[in-house]
């Protein structure tokens, strides 16, 4: 099939429209377009990219918009016409009787923008018509610590409108008025920061004028250089652009080239990286001296590390140390910090936030599939007829990934939500499960009763890849769906709803977040979901699976770095005689620590038992993210040396005998892993801060102290230590620096650098077969001991504008679009309590108190509680609990037994 470009034949691809043809075959340049935008779907509005096209059959020649006609078999196209050229220049001719003349070119200190440089191709017209005034008089909005608009230089493109829609599905912005008074407006036509605006920029990033603008005007900047990088937030990995002028940081905008997102970043990505040159950021090293610190050399600092290290080393073992490590380090500087603590200190005390918040995940697949990570992309999304999204809220979480979710929603994709909170998906869902904190095992095995009873299993699938079915089938058979009803308080006919739905699509893709791992039964949990899919036949296919969202942005990578006190680099036993022979090989000594380690929590008890003598932390405020910080200050006062290697003074920090100012992502070479096992680079953008190093290099400079040398050299480079990475864990064989490109590589990488887009494709789990296994429910000890006399149910999460703890966004504009925590709860126990909006409540549990203001909401249930953990004057931590995961102690953040009373 042809279609003819001035009388030129061209094979046409299926699907194509005439703008992506002319485009493929001559230049992106071709035809000048103003509405038009690939992230959208075309609209042809403007109909500046007209073209003439004539039928081979009887030549009949037509003017058509070329952004959204088919190219067809046998058209001939003419898209430079004299004819063509006139009607483009009367449309923005007529465009300009309603726009600020001093805006029709860019000053010489601006680039372009994409409307100046259409004006520029289609050349300045004759402006006949009489000079408008329906949006020159429009004020403008400047309210917004992010986003500016000034609407007199709107062209009703409505890319704005489409990208809010489209790419978040928001809907705030809209067209409002008829003819020339057609105008936008933000949600009932308010400012920016009043309205329901979720700031992630997409609106400011379609508009092909300075109609809506960032703060930083990033995308008119002339910048002195431009640098991709991979965001430091959350797991989804959104590729950043960041401008560069005079060494300072100007404005980050998303790639479009970007497979992870595409075009699209949250406020976090786009706007929130003022934190990096903040007053407060670290800048010299310092060791506290007569209870105050002072800042020293570098070399001072390492000098009395070091010998402080060695000392207790000497005096109590080995194992009296302990090191934590950091999911906001890179790969390469997580794979450093496990080496240090293993092999120049001798010890597999090395534990992180990895296990402290995804370790079920990685446990509970392990035994299912053999691999704990997720087994499918996220791109699938568009292959897949169910989502089952089990314990998350990605639209505040993790928000590129949520919006496609959301998007996926709202086209009718059949979508099954189980949370304790009514989320905006969960307002969205087809089915919304809202259980009770606590008993995600019990629905699990209701919706899997219901699957086995209604005969909706995928017996060929089961036989053939997986063992231990019966059993399972057994066990879910028996049980008492109410019973389990009214232990979950999910009426048990909408369980069974959703557990049809979910088997009978030929493709169901599951997600599952914090919701399920923070619970006491939380490996199991991920367990029973893996049940699902094996039973169902979802696994190894496009738009199928188990796809964890990582807590952190490089969860999965400072686990497959060996950040654990069980299994070392690519996750091998280090309990095993031959994985430490491998090992000791590897890392050029004679011995590996035999020993299994000690995880945080086992740390920190051993801490107050004068067990653990030294803590080395590299990036993690413990005091304010493990739970019950009474407990963790009690162990860290017992401490003789603390090393702490941060950005800011935290709370952890204030604990130190030494602190070590530690590099941004912006100022060092990397690669973080996000959630979809994708190895991507962070590449360097300025120079350190002060005199801050990255924290590989800090790790180098102390294990060169402590006698051993990194062979890769005493300089830290990413690129050599990816080539020790790739030489050690045996599912990144392919992995180098160069390799890496723009878009990463998802692992396991083939030695000859083919990555692996899906797992487990033809039920090829690592395993050999698939392993079912069942559990009943078991109430978590926190209700069980304390649920009598606390009797509400507090359950945490996130908040879109902040990340965990808010020691980065804090320091941002972010703290003035939310700048508290809230008690959310339920109005019927707000009632009783006597308290409305904005209260101040104490809430206490068994392990303290805080003071916090309240939000009436019924998105949470009667006896359940809901809160943030983002601002230190609230210290949630304070009042959550020691009861873990069983099999891994992630902590339960999910289930804490508490009460309230109004201040």
């Amino acid at each position: 099939m042809k279609a003819y470009i001035n009388n030129i034949a061209h094979p046409i691809i299926q699907g194509e429209t005439i703008l992506d043809f002319v485009r493929r075959i001559e230049d992106r340049n071709a035809i000048p377009t103003m509405c038009q935008d690939d992230r959208l779907e075309n609209f042809g509005s403007c109909r500046v990219c007209s073209v003439e096209v004539a039928r081979q059959k009887d030549g009949i020649t037509k003017t058509m918009a070329s952004c959204h006609t088919p190219v067809a078999n046998g058209q001939y196209i003419y898209h430079n016409t004299d004819k063509m050229k006139r009607l483009r220049k009367n449309i923005v001719e007529l465009i300009l009787t309603d726009y600020p003349s001093d805006k029709i070119f860019a000053p010489d200190d601006k680039i372009p923008t994409e409307f100046q440089k259409t004006i520029a191709q289609i050349g300045i017209p004759n402006i006949r018509y009489p000079k408008g005034d329906n949006h020159l008089d429009i004020e403008s909005d400047r309210a917004h610590p992010y986003i500016k608009s000034d609407l007199s230089q709107c062209i009703n493109c409505y890319r704005c409108v489409r990208a809010c829609e489209e790419i978040q599905g928001e809907m705030i912005l809209n067209m409002s008025g008829r003819g020339f008074a057609t105008n936008i407006i933000k949600g009932f036509d308010t400012t920016f920061d009043e309205s329901a605006c979720v700031s992630c920029g997409a609106c400011v990033q379609t508009c092909p004028t300075e109609a809506l603008t960032d703060t930083y005007e990033t995308k008119t900047l002339i910048a002195d250089k431009t640098v991709r990088t991979t965001c430091t937030y959350c797991g989804v990995g959104c590729q950043l652009d960041v401008s560069v002028i005079d060494g300072k940081i100007r404005g980050i905008q998303a790639p479009e080239t970007a497979e992870v997102n595409e075009g699209h970043t949250c406020l976090k990505g786009r706007f929130a990286f003022q934190f990096y040159d903040h007053p407060d950021r670290l800048r010299e090293p310092m060791i506290k001296k007569n209870g105050k610190f002072e800042i020293v050399t570098w070399n001072e600092t390492y000098d009395f590390i070091a010998t402080k290290l060695i000392q207790i080393k000497n005096k109590y073992g080995v194992d009296a140390i302990g090191g934590i490590s950091s999911s906001r380090a890179t790969n390469e500087e997580n794979y450093l910090m496990q080496k240090m603590i293993r092999v120049a200190l001798g010890t597999n005390n090395i534990d992180g936030c990895a296990r402290v918040c995804h370790a079920p995940t990685a446990f509970g697949m392990q035994q299912a599939f053999g691999t704990g990570a997720a087994t499918n992309s996220v791109e699938d999304l568009k292959d897949t007829d169910a989502i089952f999204l089990f314990g998350a809220n990605p639209v505040k979480g993790h928000p590129v990934t949520g919006a496609k979710i959301k998007q996926a929603f709202m086209k009718g994709v059949t979508s099954i939500v189980v949370d304790p909170v009514k989320t905006k998906l969960a307002d969205l869902a087809t089915h919304f499960l809202q259980v009770r904190p606590g008993t995600n095992v019990a629905i699990l095995n209701m919706i899997a009763h219901y699957i086995v009873t209604e005969n909706l299993v995928n017996q060929d699938f089961i036989d053939t890849y997986t063992d231990k079915y019966n059993d399972f089938k057994d066990h879910v058979i028996d049980l008492d769906m109410d019973e389990l009803s009214e232990l979950t308080g999910v009426d048990k006919d909408v369980v069974k709803a959703a557990a049809i739905a979910y088997a009978k699509a030929d493709r169901a893709m599951e997600f599952h977040g914090l919701g399920v791992t923070e619970h006491f039964q939380g490996s199991k949990t991920v367990m029973l979901l893996s049940n699902l899919a094996m039973m169902t036949g979802n696994v190894g296919r496009k738009g199928v699976g188990l796809n964890p969202l990582r807590g952190q942005n490089n969860v999965q990578g400072a686990a497959d770095m060996g950040v654990q006190p069980h299994q070392g680099a690519g996750y091998l036993d280090v309990n095993d005689p031959k994985i430490q022979q491998y090992y000791a090989e590897k890392y050029g000594i004679a011995k590996m620590p035999e020993k299994e380690g000690l995880k945080i929590p086992d740390m920190l008890d051993a801490a107050i038992e004068g067990k653990i003598k030294a803590l080395y932390i590299m990036g993690e405020d413990t005091i304010m993210t493990d739970p019950n910080s009474y407990h963790s200050i009690k162990a860290f006062e017992n401490l003789e040396l603390i090393v702490v290697q941060e950005l800011f003074m935290t709370a952890t920090s204030e604990m130190a005998d030494v602190v070590l100012p530690a590099s941004s992502y912006f100022e060092k070479n990397g690669t973080f892993t996000n959630g979809e096992r994708r190895v991507q680079r962070v590449n360097k953008v300025i120079e350190p801060i002060g005199n801050t190093k990255p924290d590989g290099q800090i790790i180098i400079d102390m294990m060169h102290k402590l006698g051993y040398d990194q062979p890769t050299g005493l300089t830290y480079d990413a690129a050599n230590i990816i080539e020790e990475i790739a030489d050690v864990i045996p599912f990144m064989k392919g992995l180098t620096w160069e390799g890496l490109g723009t878009n990463g590589l998802q692992w396991p990488i083939k030695e000859d650098g083919t990555d692996t887009k899906m797992l487990h494709i033809d039920g090829a789990f690592k395993k050999g077969k698939g392993t079912f296994h069942h559990f009943d429910f078991e109430e978590s000890p926190e209700i069980v001991e304390h649920g009598a006399n606390y009797p509400f149910i507090l359950t945490t999460g996130r908040e879109l504008e902040h990340y965990n703890s808010g020691t980065m966004t804090r320091r941002t504009d972010n703290q003035s679009i939310l700048s508290k925590d809230y008690l959310e709860v339920n109005p019927r126990d707000a009632k009783i309590k006597g308290i409305t909006d904005e209260d101040i409540v104490r809430i206490f549990s068994d392990r303290g108190s805080v003071n916090i203001p309240v939000k009436i909401s019924k998105n949470v249930k009667k006896g359940i509680l809901r809160t943030t953990f983002h601002q230190p004057e609230v210290f949630i931590n304070i009042i959550t609990g020691s009861v873990g995961d069983k099999e891994t102690m992630t902590p339960e953040y999910k289930v804490v037994a508490v009460d309230f009373e109004k201040v």
